[in-house]
């Protein structure tokens, strides 16, 4: 009898332990799975929420500061034409010296907070990638070379007038159209962003969804928007010229729509977010111990 009850105690032993391994892993995969999914047991429910709220209202910020360097001091609105002799734009470009000057000083700074806002909505949508986040790091590494890219362009704004008067005209005239190329032309870095994000909100399957599913065939529909400013090479006039409603216009209003709807729905998920988490949580249910009734 002695030597049945330490069999039987040395089962149960076995089998207790067996259990709780068995508990330890499914606690592991569901809390792997629940990173995934980005329901992820912050130990505090607020962290990185002014990091987070910072790169949802940068694309707000973006959109108002070159808004207001491009448009107000700039002057760059309604759009030079690539045709005008060079002359002309040495001329043009001398009268408003100052004024483009502070118009690239609000520009490139804009530029730079396009790089945190793009990463704030891959942040964002990093659940939606599983194990393997191959969309998420396309659009970081997008983002980053997009932000490079639109910098540029008031780089070389800030050139030409840094020297305008003291060059011969035609290399203003050239470094004017390098301004203009870079700011209009480089739509394959920011198509891609846009279709990985795109690709990304529809693949959302969380309630509530970070983004609604027209927004991703909004970023869709942007990148078909900025296909044709490739062609601004092939013309110097008309709608496909880099001051035409095709080459420029119907692209800016695209892009700043998307980084205006993809803000607002950003912000408004890190708010709901965070202050869902911030709600006490209900205390876990006992477990009931088979052997003590």
């Amino acid at each position: 009898m002695y030597e049945s009850n330490n069999m039987f105690k040395s089962v149960r032993l076995r089998w207790s332990c067996g259990a709780d391994k068995e508990e330890r892993e499914m606690t592991t995969d569901q809390l792997a799975g629940a990173t995934a999914t980005g329901d992820r047991p912050d130990t505090d429910p607020t962290a990185n929420r002014i990091a987070r709220l910072a790169c949802a209202w940068s694309g707000i910020a973006c959109t108002v500061l070159f808004a207001i360097g491009f448009v107000a001091f700039a002057r760059f609105l309604p759009f030079p034409s690539p045709g005008l002799p060079a002359e002309q734009v040495a001329a043009n470009l001398a009268e408003h010296r100052i004024g483009i000057r502070i118009g690239v000083i609000f520009m490139i700074i804009g530029f730079g907070l396009f790089a945190t806002f793009a990463t704030g909505v891959a942040l964002e949508l990093r659940r939606t990638d599983g194990r393997h986040p191959a969309l998420t790091y396309v659009q970081l590494v997008c983002a980053g070379a997009s932000a490079a890219i639109l910098a540029l362009s008031p780089m070389f704004f800030a050139i030409m007038v840094y020297r305008a008067g003291d060059i011969p005209a035609y290399i203003t005239q050239a470094l004017y159209d390098i301004a203009w190329f870079c700011f209009v032309m480089p739509y394959p870095v920011f198509s891609l962003l846009l279709l990985a994000q795109g690709g990304a909100i529809l693949r959302d399957r969380a309630v509530p969804v970070v983004f609604p599913r027209w927004a991703g065939y909004l970023c869709f529909s942007t990148a078909a928007a900025l296909f044709p400013t490739g062609l601004i090479i092939f013309f110097k006039d008309g709608p496909l010229a880099w001051n035409g409603i095709i080459g420029l216009g119907i692209p800016m209003i695209f892009f700043f729509s998307w980084i205006m709807t993809l803000s607002y729905y950003l912000i408004r998920h890190v708010t709901r977010d965070t202050r869902v988490a911030a709600q006490p949580a209900s205390p876990p249910a006992r477990r009931r111990n088979s052997e003590n009734p």
